[in-house]
């Protein structure tokens, strides 16, 4: 028996949820008021929880992927100095060996 991995858990957990919400918008589509402050709406409250979840999910999105950004340049950045130590390294490296190859051509 094979365990899911990180992604398909998230990806069922996020069907269940789902489902519930749809279930849940399902049963309530009685008609409310809903005040905006400078009108007043009266709209099914199916529509108002989808819309509500629509908009949560959009702030989700939006928030998680600046974090990533931020992340991905700090990556980026560590990732460069990696690469030119490890230039530094290596073509110090070679410097050594031609040396040590003029050394052993001048001593033969």
């Amino acid at each position: 028996m094979t365990f899911m991995n990180n992604k398909q858990s998230r990806f069922v957990i996020g069907l269940i949820i789902a489902l519930i919400v749809v279930i849940f918008a399902v049963l309530n589509v009685n008609p409310v008021t809903v005040s905006f402050g400078f009108t007043h709406v009266k709209l099914p409250l199916i529509i108002l929880i989808i819309v509500s979840l629509l908009l949560g999910a959009i702030i989700t999105m939006l928030l998680a992927s600046s974090g990533k950004k931020k992340d991905d340049n700090k990556l980026s950045r560590s990732a460069k100095k990696q690469i030119s130590n490890v230039k530094v390294s290596n073509d110090s490296q070679i410097a050594d060996a031609l040396k040590e190859n003029q050394v052993k051509k001048q001593t033969k």
